[in-house]
């Protein structure tokens, strides 16, 4: 008799655990709407055109294999911009009602934080947060400052053939890369002059400087746009381009540099970091059936965090967050996917060259 009970109470306690998982685990939606906040124009407009075609890929694909569930997506443009991506912010919360936000600019997250973490909706953030980082509802899917700009530094500081030479930093006055270049200060241990970027007018008068100077080493850590026109300064007054390092903006933005430099092959021998890679071949295949051209830049992460975000799907705002904080997968597409305990993305570095116009990683 008391081992018929124990059995009973067994099925009980299953049945209950297996309820309570059911009611707080990830479930597919019935309904949902994404809100997608993006800078489709601006210095940053080719990385958010290419995270708009990554996202709007995945969630294609979702719905021909949930045909039953209902997707809505609204896309604004903040423009890497804190105004008008407060602006943007406020529209898709109080106006579109939308479940959760996906997005990419550093200022606009830095100044819409406070809110977001007050009204605790999801939000999937890929630039680096600066401002308020910690056990919220804000995910970050790309690392934190303090992991890809430390690795360069590193990198550069093990590296003799650059560390013996006469290195100059350029670096933008703007959020993101003033915490790139604080760690970056941190984490190099040797001798180095900074140069600070109020405005692209500073940067023929820099490349002058860096040119008269005779640095044979420049480490750029700014926006794509500021670092293509400060190396087309330094080509226009010494032929004889200095070393060249980049930190991720160079990965971001290459097309830009393509476009302002003519060609990327004159910076052959460049050097930059990026993140591992993860595994491409499905989605360049769909990418390519959908848009007839191969994915550019960041819309392996656009895709992965559409993907994540309806794999952890919650009707519960807070176990949502939750469900995304605990998700794992070591094959995305955009390299192994983890968080730590505040939800910053944990991913390999790697080191990339500049080979022939095209980015190779050598480490």
């Amino acid at each position: 008799k008391k081992t018929k009970i124990i059995g009973v109470l067994v099925i009980v306690g299953i049945v209950f655990v297996g309820l309570v998982l059911f009611m707080t685990g990830p479930k597919q939606p019935q309904s949902l709407t994404l809100g997608l906040m993006l800078p489709l124009t601006g210095d940053y407009a080719a990385a958010g055109q290419n995270m708009q075609k990554g996202m709007e890929l995945a969630i294609e694909q979702y719905k021909k294999e949930h045909p039953g569930v209902s997707v809505e997506v609204v896309i604004e443009d903040d423009a890497y911009d804190a105004r008008k991506g407060v602006t943007a912010y406020k529209k898709l919360v109080d106006l579109d009602k939308v479940d959760a936000i996906l997005m990419l600019s550093t200022p606009v997250i830095d100044a819409i934080h406070e809110d977001v973490v007050k009204k605790g909706i999801p939000v999937i953030q890929l630039g680096v947060q600066t401002a308020g980082v910690g056990d919220d509802n804000i995910i970050q899917f790309s690392p934190a400052a303090e992991a890809p700009i430390g690795y360069l530094a590193t990198y550069l500081g093990n590296a003799s053939d650059f560390y013996s030479k006469k290195v100059a930093v350029v670096y933008d006055n703007a959020s993101a890369q003033l915490s790139f270049f604080k760690v970056f200060q941190e984490k190099y241990a040797h001798e180095f002059t900074p140069f600070v970027v109020n405005g692209k007018g500073d940067l023929r008068g820099y490349a002058t400087k860096i040119a008269s100077g005779k640095y044979d080493a420049v480490v750029v850590i700014q926006s794509p746009q500021n670092g293509a026109v400060l190396v087309k300064e330094l080509l226009a007054v010494d032929k004889t381009m200095p070393v060249l390092v980049f930190d991720a903006q160079l990965q971001t933005g290459f097309a830009d540099y393509g476009r302002i430099l003519g060609s990327t092959s004159v910076i052959n021998g460049a050097k930059s970091m990026w993140f591992k890679a993860g595994k491409m071949d499905e989605v360049t295949r769909l990418y390519k059936e959908k848009y007839k051209e191969g994915p550019g830049f960041l819309v392996d992460f656009s895709y992965d965090m559409v993907n994540v975000a309806l794999a952890t799907y919650s009707t519960d705002g807070a176990m949502w967050v939750k469900n995304l904080k605990a998700f794992n997968d070591p094959n995305g597409a955009s390299g192994s996917i983890s968080f730590d305990k505040d939800g910053v993305r944990i991913q390999p570095m790697v080191i990339t060259e500049v080979q022939n116009g095209q980015l190779v990683p050598i480490q």
